[in-house]
């Protein structure tokens, strides 16, 4: 491995959770994505799009902190 745990605790950290908030980011945006038909896209299905975004991004977030 790289990067050692024991001997860069933190640059281990911050790129090891770097990992993980991308997954996490990429996960939150499929699934708020395939909630929608996108075929027939109006302002108001991309706001709750977005909402569903900020939502789900804020709740897994929370879940990761806690």
């Amino acid at each position: 491995q790289v990067l050692s745990q024991e001997e860069t605790p933190l640059l281990y950290s911050l790129v090891f959770g770097e990992g993980v908030v991308n997954d996490a980011t990429a996960v939150v945006l499929f699934n708020a994505i395939r909630r929608f038909d996108l075929s027939h896209i109006t302002s108001s299905i991309a706001m709750q799009l977005f909402g569903n975004f900020l939502y789900l991004f804020t709740t897994s977030t929370l879940l990761g902190v806690a």
